[in-house]
């Protein structure tokens, strides 16, 4: 029986968080690199049947960038493992040798060192055959072929079938799926987006609208997003408006509007969503609280936001009474 295990080290991350290594983000970059590699195991038709990570933000993230290229339009379907946080290679060799023989393509998202002397015990003859021997860069990957049951595996049961690094593969992503022949700057799913207009109804009874900083922190922002691989148009509006803006409530259908606009060298579209904010996470809670935000007036909104095609659809900006819950 030939089995194969896609060893993965985490995308680039920055390199403090106040929070704790634990916490450490990809950076943009990074999970672009982390998606080259999930685009590169689609063209060589190598999908993995089961997916462990470490828990750690950096490795969980990257297992999801890479899930996003690898299955569009399905949720991702991603285990954790508490004990490969940092874990050295004998630890992470231990659990595939207890994993069970359903599996036949297994892929790790792991951290250094552990990650990248892990091929050695799995496929240590056919590395010394081949003069390889992999310290893997982030957004870097070694595929090995393994003989026999995974119980069973040793250095000499493995064959180094793949090692490649994000830059060793497409820079571009196929168009308008992974099978396209146009390409992109970014993965197919980005260009089509969902944002979400969180509202409150003020004293006066005029609209309020909820603007968050840009993640550069330029400028003043509606909340807006890809649509996730498996998310509606409107759960993913709202995913947006709880991380971005660090706010809850009820998103209204149907959209308020549409609009397109440029970026990463294509046009974008959005689907435009009202929410009627209900509660505001403290920071604590808040996954993007860096970002600060601030209630506006509807008239100061119109007047801040960059994209023409958003600012005309907040120009036409209304809410049916019937619509809303006034104990919010």
């Amino acid at each position: 029986m030939k089995r194969l295990i896609t060893l993965l080290r985490h995308g680039e991350t920055v390199t403090y968080d106040a929070r704790g290594d634990f916490c450490r983000p990809l950076t943009e970059e990074g999970k672009l690199n982390v998606q080259r590699i999930g685009a590169f195991l689609h063209k060589k038709g190598l999908h993995p049947d089961r997916i462990i990570a470490s828990p750690a933000e950096r490795t969980l993230h990257s297992a999801q960038k890479l899930h996003k290229t690898l299955y569009p339009g399905i949720k991702p379907d991603i285990t954790t493992n508490a004990d490969f946080y940092n874990a050295p290679a004998a630890t992470l060799l231990a659990a595939i040798a207890a994993l069970d023989d359903d599996a036949k393509h297994v892929l790790i998202v792991g951290h250094n060192p552990g990650i990248s002397e892990l091929p050695a015990l799995l496929a240590g003859a056919d590395m010394r055959k081949k003069r390889l021997f992999p310290t893997l860069k982030p957004a870097s990957m070694v595929m090995i072929e393994i003989t026999g049951d995974w119980a069973d595996i040793s250095p000499a049961a493995g064959r180094i079938l793949h090692l490649v690094d994000a830059a060793s593969v497409a820079q571009d992503f196929p168009w308008p799926d992974l099978d396209g022949k146009e390409k992109r700057k970014r993965p197919a799913y980005f260009y089509h987006q969902s944002s979400v207009i969180p509202f409150r109804l003020g004293k006066d009874g005029d609209v309020e609208i909820l603007m968050t900083l840009s993640s550069g922190g330029k400028h003043y922002v509606i909340p807006k997003g890809a649509i996730d691989p498996g998310l509606t148009a409107v759960e993913s509006a709202a995913k947006e408006a709880r991380e971005e803006a660090g706010c809850l409530g009820k998103t209204l259908e149907p959209p308020v509007g549409k609009y397109h606009y440029l970026k990463w060298g294509a046009r974008c579209s959005v689907e435009v969503f009202a929410m009627q904010v209900e509660q505001l996470l403290p920071d604590h809670e808040w996954e993007e609280s860096h970002r600060g935000r601030k209630w506006v007036s509807l008239a100061q909104a119109i007047e801040t936001v960059k994209e023409e095609g958003l600012r005309k659809v907040l120009r036409g900006f209304k809410i049916q009474p019937e619509t809303l819950d006034t104990k919010s």
